[in-house]
């Protein structure tokens, strides 16, 4: 009995941390999480998104998400978008557009900062942009990604929503370099890592919508770390709040 109630402890624990990350947080939001293009821990990306509460989480890959908010963009508070695609319609990108009118909160998380290489004005959106090797011929300007790096995370301002409360951290994850970032981003996390640009995540606003770019999350060891649970929550509730 002793040993039983001892394994549990963790679990505990765990649930505890999960409430703290969502208390004060009684909105519900309506959250579409959008995938394809690129390989990820599935089961482990989607039970983060399912631990918080107070949001409702529905799912959907390319190239279907193009499609869908094609016909209908007004059903989601917030748009998470972890693919990387590069397949594009005019009348989808006005669609895409159509989301920023209305004030839908959008998050770019890790690969999606590679999507749509010739369109632009995604940069503009997200405050930033992946250059591919492929797209361009001046190869000065191509980005670049390491794996496994040990990161050592500086929070730049704690009391930001996206990142109120927060402490420095470590996180094992993967890095991208040589990055265009916009000069008017508001730049939340930094690491002085070699291999890793030195913002890891920023704030911009582009038309009525606030937008959230988050380097980490490449793989369950990113999804596991408290801190990254803790950013992903309250970049989810200070996106879903601007529409």
């Amino acid at each position: 009995m002793k040993l039983r109630f001892l394994l549990s402890i963790p679990w505990l624990i765990f649930a505890a941390l999960m409430i703290d990350l969502s208390s004060g947080c009684t909105d519900n939001l309506n959250v579409l999480l959008v995938t394809g293009g690129h390989s990820y821990d599935t089961t482990e990306f989607f039970n983060l998104f399912r631990s918080y509460e107070g949001i409702s989480v529905d799912t959907i890959s390319q190239p279907g998400a193009n499609m869908l908010l094609e016909e209908n963009n007004n059903d989601y508070d917030v748009i998470v978008f972890y693919d990387m695609w590069q397949d594009i319609t005019p009348a989808q990108k006005d669609a895409y557009l159509s989301l920023l009118d209305v004030g839908t909160g959008i998050i770019f998380l890790h690969h999606s900062l590679v999507s749509y290489q010739d369109w632009d004005e995604l940069g503009n959106i997200r405050g930033g942009k992946y250059r591919e090797r492929g797209y361009g011929a001046d190869s000065s300007k191509f980005s670049g990604y390491e794996h496994g790096l040990d990161l050592q995370v500086k929070v730049l301002d704690q009391n930001h929503p996206v990142t109120k409360d927060m402490q420095d951290f470590q996180i094992y994850d993967e890095g991208y370099y040589n990055l265009e970032m916009l000069p008017d981003i508001v730049p939340l996390l930094q690491t002085s890592h070699p291999l890793c640009a030195s913002y890891v995540a920023w704030t911009n606003e582009y038309k009525q919508s606030r937008i959230v770019y988050i380097m980490l999350g490449h793989d369950r060891q990113a999804y596991e770390n408290f801190s990254f649970r803790q950013l992903i929550g309250n970049a989810i509730h200070w996106a879903g709040k601007g529409r």
